[in-house]
């Protein structure tokens, strides 16, 4: 078995099953609040939208060799994993590793982060050298274009923009986790400096395609991580971070993104139903979205106060208050509350 089986192996429990469907929607990125859900609940963000293209039939077949090797079980319309199948991944990923990435948060903008970052990184050090002769690491013209963009803003500045560049990746690469900070530092070009191909870094770290993939993408996300938490001490990163996150919807839907701005403006569910002339429950379900894809997302804002205190008090209770019980106590209660409660204790609890 490959890594590619081990990590479908992986999305399996001793005791809730998991259906090929289910891998198969958060696999292709499926975004409904369902799904956003699941991911949530299982900790699958990591897998969310990673293999847009894979279809149900590859997955059946990887599913039937774990069934024949005794590694899970048919259970209700899913399958369990077996005490063969937790001993054998177990030990798999003692020896390999595994993804850590547990939000939705810089989903849209991990690669195109790397592919600026680089970009900025080669002209800063060209700068620093003052040649303007060199062939761009990055060939994709917006990207060149965002680049070009700050420099004319600090043209009659640019000496200090650059001390300040570098003070903020000194800071950056001093959290990074060390073996991270290695691997990304090796891939950055400079003046005199070609970065090493992916194939030269994965060959060092002895990964799999697919293993090396998802450390390359967890490590861009402690680096994004350490950028939101940071912004006073890594303004440039920030100011790239962010206007990625405009030019992708800040991860949103367009639909749910409409929505999230017309709320930045105050108003109320009912009156975007009617600006957008959509349904209160898609308007919901696209605060839902928000909730499960915004770092920061308010909750308790987007909650009835009495409410909000009488569901986290009813939830402290029990610890496995489901939505039929809530309904029985509360008799008028919108989901979008409960889930959203719900959802904030999940963050909170880890």
């Amino acid at each position: 078995m490959d890594y590619r089986m081990h990590y479908i192996l992986s999305f399996f429990h001793s005791e809730r099953p998991a259906s090929s469907s289910q891998i198969l929607h958060v696999f292709q990125g499926k975004r409904t609040p369902s799904m956003f859900y699941l991911a949530e609940k299982n900790g699958w963000h990591h897998a969310f939208a990673q293999f847009k293209n894979i279809s149900e039939q590859s997955i059946e077949k990887v599913l039937q060799v774990l069934l024949q090797n005794g590694l899970i079980t048919q259970k209700d319309k899913g399958f369990i994993l077996t005490e063969k199948g937790q001993l054998v991944c177990n030990e798999f990923y003692e020896e390999h590793y595994y993804p850590r990435i547990s939000s939705f948060t810089s989903l849209n903008i991990r690669k195109t982060f790397w592919d600026r970052y680089q970009l900025f990184v080669q002209t800063f050090s060209e700068m620093s050298y003052k040649n303007n002769r060199y062939t761009p690491i990055i060939k994709h013209p917006h990207h060149q274009e965002n680049v070009r963009l700050l420099f004319q803003t600090f043209h009659k500045d640019r000496e200090s923009l650059k001390l300040k560049w570098i003070k903020e990746q000194e800071f950056l690469f001093a959290q990074l986790d060390e073996s991270r900070a290695n691997i990304l530092a090796a891939q950055l070009t400079g003046h005199h400096k070609i970065g090493e191909t992916k194939g030269q870094v994965q060959e060092q770290l002895e990964m799999d395609d697919l293993e090396y993939s998802f450390y390359h993408q967890d490590s861009i996300e402690e680096l994004l991580t350490i950028i939101q938490k940071h912004p006073e001490e890594t303004t440039i990163s920030h100011a790239i971070m962010s206007q990625l996150q405009v030019e992708t919807n800040y991860g949103l839907s367009m639909s749910t993104n409409e929505t999230f701005q017309l709320l930045g403006q105050g108003y109320s569910i009912s009156d975007i139903a009617d600006i957008r002339r959509l349904k209160e429950n898609t308007i919901r379900e696209h605060i839902l979205e928000l909730a499960f894809i915004l770092y920061d997302f308010p909750f308790e804002a987007f909650v009835p106060e009495g409410l909000y205190q009488e569901l986290n008090t009813a939830f402290e209770k029990n610890k496995g208050y489901s939505y039929k019980d809530a309904k029985n106590e509360f008799e008028e209660l919108e989901f979008v509350y409960y889930r959203l409660v719900e959802l904030e204790r999940m963050r909170k609890n880890g």
